[in-house]
This record gives C-alpha cells, sequence and structure tokens, in this order.
C-alpha cells in the first residue's frame, strides 16, 4: 500500500500525482505547438487581438477539460481548430446572434473573367484584403491556404461537409484574387502619380 503524503494541505497517493502530472506533460506537448497557429488564425476570422487571445484561452480550457476524450495518435491540431471554431460559433451566437457560418453561400454565381493577381504586394496588403472578404470564405482560406489543412479536415474543423469547404474556398480565392487586384491597381495609380 503506497503512503498517502501531502501536498499543500491535500493527502494524495504517489500514483495520483504521478498520473495529474503526466496528463499535464501529455497535454502540453501534445497542445502547445500549435498555439501560435491558434491565435493566428483567431486574429484574422476576428480581426480583434484582444478576441482572438479570449477564444484560444478558452479553446486551451476546454481542450483541458476534454482530454481524456482525446484519443493519442490521432491529429491534435485540427481537434484544437475544432474547439477553435465551434467556441467561435458559440460566442458569435451568444454575443452577437450571428451564425458564423450561413448555408446560402452553397450555390455559386456563374462563371466569370477574374483580373490577374499582380506580383508585386505587400503583406500588408494581402492581409487588409484578407479582413475584408466575409468570414465564412476568410475561415477557409486560413484553414486550407495558410494552415494546409485538407478538405477533409476543414470540414471536420468547420463542421460542414468537404463540399460546402471546396465551394466556399472557390468563392473566397475569387473574392480575395478581386480584392488584391483593387489593391495592386491603387498602387499602380500611386506609383504612377509619384513619378509624374
Amino acid at each position: 500500500m503506497t503512503e498517502p503524503i501531502a501536498h499543500n494541505g491535500d493527502e494524495r497517493d504517489i500514483g495520483e500525482i504521478d498520473e495529474a502530472e503526466s496528463r499535464t506533460i501529455s497535454f502540453e506537448a501534445l497542445t502547445m505547438p500549435h498555439i501560435n497557429d491558434l491565435f493566428r488564425t483567431a486574429q484574422r476570422v476576428l480581426r480583434d487581438r484582444g478576441a482572438a487571445e479570449d477564444i484560444v484561452q478558452e479553446v486551451y480550457l476546454q481542450a483541458w477539460k476534454s482530454f481524456d476524450r482525446f484519443e493519442v495518435g490521432t491529429n491534435c491540431r485540427a481537434w484544437l481548430f475544432k474547439i477553435m471554431f465551434h467556441v467561435i460559433s458559440h460566442h458569435r451566437r451568444k454575443w452577437y446572434k450571428f451564425d458564423l457560418f450561413s448555408d446560402s453561400e452553397e450555390s455559386l454565381e456563374n462563371a466569370r473573367w477574374e483580373p490577374p493577381v499582380p506580383e508585386h504586394l505587400t503583406d500588408e496588403e494581402v492581409l487588409m484584403a484578407l479582413d475584408e472578404i466575409p468570414e465564412q470564405y476568410r475561415a477557409v482560406i486560413l484553414l486550407v491556404d495558410v494552415e494546409e489543412f485538407s478538405y477533409k479536415e476543414a470540414a471536420a474543423v468547420l463542421q460542414v461537409p468537404p463540399g460546402t469547404v471546396m465551394s466556399r474556398l472557390s468563392r473566397g480565392r475569387s473574392l480575395l484574387r478581386s480584392k488584391l487586384a483593387s489593391y495592386a491597381g491603387i498602387a499602380k495609380v500611386e506609383s504612377v502619380a509619384v513619378t509624374a
């Protein structure tokens, strides 16, 4: 029989302490490498640093609470992103009465000519253009193009069918391309005005 030991006024078995410490170490090892990716994506989706910090804290709290249900060996990064988009959606419905994803964009507009994306754009211009497209498209672009999730993984994170991910990605890229072209047009006009 193991001897109970006192730990901060609490008597527990040595085995219980080892199990708790093991859970903490395992949680940190699996989840902490993804904190910057989560924060960057949350900030791009929400466009608010403070809100993104709050959301990421909530993600880690929810992940810690449900860590006993996490299957080791599965994609921890995708699991955390799924929690994050669930938390974002929950907060949107709760505080703004706004559903993060609507199903009305399922039908895409007819194919049309899109301006080519110019080669000379700054990072700031790309981020500003990304911020201007609707959230449901921005979220898919961030997951697939920036975070490099597969369509299937992005669909699981957002809790939508893979076809919806593909259609949102196509529409989002189209919108982003148009925004980038307009930024490049503005930059070209400004450079012409400066040299004139």
